[in-house]
């Protein structure tokens, strides 16, 4: 069993990025994958890879020069050979294997113009290397395990590790308008901004269960691994969150909360999943029940959605501390974003919006409807009506007003709102939000560059203005 990290010296990558196809659509998102790779390996807080020992085909023409690359790479390596591919995967409709698309293939007639699994698994069997990684981020990429093609072969040979962006016969996923797919981008992610808290290095099973962990709570395809003679256990690249511990070193409370918070939502998630396809069954036959159970249904039926929206409140927070969130930014209009949140959650005929004309701005219009959507709830549970909504512009920043009519937050209770599980009041019941809303739309705004804040207006009521950045980080000079 190997121990200890790599030695860059002796080992090879090899990254391929189909991105552009004749036949199939395109995936933009796959140059950046490729590009973020590469820098992942080769600098010295992860890895630190040389550049000559790095092999990176973008587009490459035909499976030939693929192969090549694999093959070279196989003879060089003798600590660790590592082959990662991005782009489509496609199955052989005759026999059912994996292929991996390049610029001519087509899905219904692979061979020839695709890189069949096979010729990546024959040159990993016969190197002299230590430690075998292939990481496919494509389609159907799971059938490289072994369970539906003759993967197993590799699988089966000691010092190698499988990692699969998604199951057998699952789809991978390029979601629109991010930069990275949504398994290197959270691989990348990770890789560069490490894990706070943990050791001095990672393990490739500390990436993969963290990898899984954020695209299951962001409900993404779920990748898979498979490990020989534990290898995933050993110490793969450096931990470049990695703090060394001193003696007077203690934990902040801050920080022990999020660990909490992060630890308790990874607990829940599973059983919780599992109780609410159970009440959705119960919810689907309450009719065809016992009369008197009827109550009891409904009650199993509103806690069990009560807790789930708990948990995933948790879960964004955890991917909030984490810093694994990453920004979609593109132009939009402002006022027409406020009205597609308001009538995506049915609150127009609740809410009055008041935006004087067109407020075009450059921000991620998810992360937006996240604070929106946090900042009416509180109004609309814990106010009182009219609400209104309203914007206003500046030169470098807007400002979006919630404002409602009932009697406000207590003074005493106003530095604390935003904070995880506050809520203002004794008496409110519990079934009335889980405390967690404001908290999240808060993080969420100060990830895109700006904040909330809380205020009673003297004529009554409270007021929660969000005030963002117009433009995305590195376009402040835009007028």
């Amino acid at each position: 069993m190997v121990t200890g990290l790599p030695d860059p010296d002796r080992s090879r990558v090899v990254l391929v990025g189909a991105s552009g196809f004749a036949h199939l659509p395109a995936l933009p998102a796959v140059t950046a994958n490729v590009a973020a790779m590469q820098e992942v390996f080769a600098s010295e807080a992860v890895w630190g890879l040389p550049a000559a020992h790095c092999t990176v085909l973008h587009d490459p023409p035909g499976p030939r020069e693929v192969s090549q690359a694999i093959k070279h790479a196989a003879r060089e390596a003798t600590d660790t050979l590592i082959f990662y591919y991005a782009g489509h995967g496609l199955i052989d409709p005759g026999t059912g294997e994996l292929y991996l698309a390049l610029h001519g293939s087509q899905a219904d007639e692979v061979y020839d113009s695709a890189v069949p699994y096979q010729w990546i698994r024959r040159p990993f069997e016969a190197s002299r290397a230590a430690r075998r990684v292939v990481v496919l981020d494509c389609c159907y990429s799971g059938r490289m395990l072994g369970a539906m093609s003759e993967g197993l072969g590799l699988a089966e040979i000691d010092g190698t590790y499988l990692l699969a962006a998604a199951a057998e016969n699952a789809l991978a996923l390029a979601p629109p308008g991010e930069f990275y797919t949504a398994f290197t981008g959270e691989l990348v992610t990770l890789l560069h901004h490490g894990v706070p808290g943990a050791g001095e290095s990672l393990s490739l099973n500390e990436i993969y269960e963290r990898v899984r962990s954020s695209l299951c709570a962001a409900e993404r395809p779920e990748p898979q691994c498979r490990d020989r003679n534990a290898l995933g256990t050993a110490p793969f690249v450096r931990n470049s969150a990695y703090q060394p511990p001193t003696a007077a070193a203690t934990e902040p409370p801050e920080a022990t909360m999020r660990r909490f918070v992060a630890d308790m939502a990874h607990e829940l998630r599973t059983p919780v999943t599992a109780l609410s396809a159970v009440s959705e069954v119960l919810e689907e036959r309450a009719g065809r029940l016992d009369p008197t159970l009827q109550p009891a249904v409904q009650l199993v039926v509103g806690e069990t959605r009560r807790l789930n929206d708990v948990v995933d409140k948790l879960m964004d927070l955890a991917r909030l501390d984490s810093g694994t969130v990453q920004l979609a930014t593109r132009q939009v209009d402002v006022a027409q974003e406020l009205a597609a949140c308001l009538a995506a959650h049915n609150w127009t005929a609740l809410v009055t919006l008041d935006v004087p004309g067109p407020m075009p701005a450059e921000l991620d219009p998810r992360c937006l409807c996240i604070i929106l959507a946090s900042v009416i709830d509180n109004a609309l549970r814990h106010g009182a009506a009219p609400v209104r909504l309203s914007g206003t512009s500046r030169p470098r920043e807007l400002f979006i007003e919630v404002a409602d009519s009932g009697s406000g937050i207590p003074e005493e209770a106003l530095p604390y709102v935003f904070d995880r599980f506050f809520k203002a009041g004794s008496r409110r019941p519990r079934s009335e939000g889980s405390g967690l809303g404001l908290s999240i739309a808060r993080a969420t705004a100060r990830l895109m560059g700006g904040d909330i804040r809380a205020t009673n207006r003297a004529e009554g009521g409270a007021e929660f203005t969000v005030r963002l950045p117009r433009y995305a980080k590195g376009n402040n000079s835009r007028p």
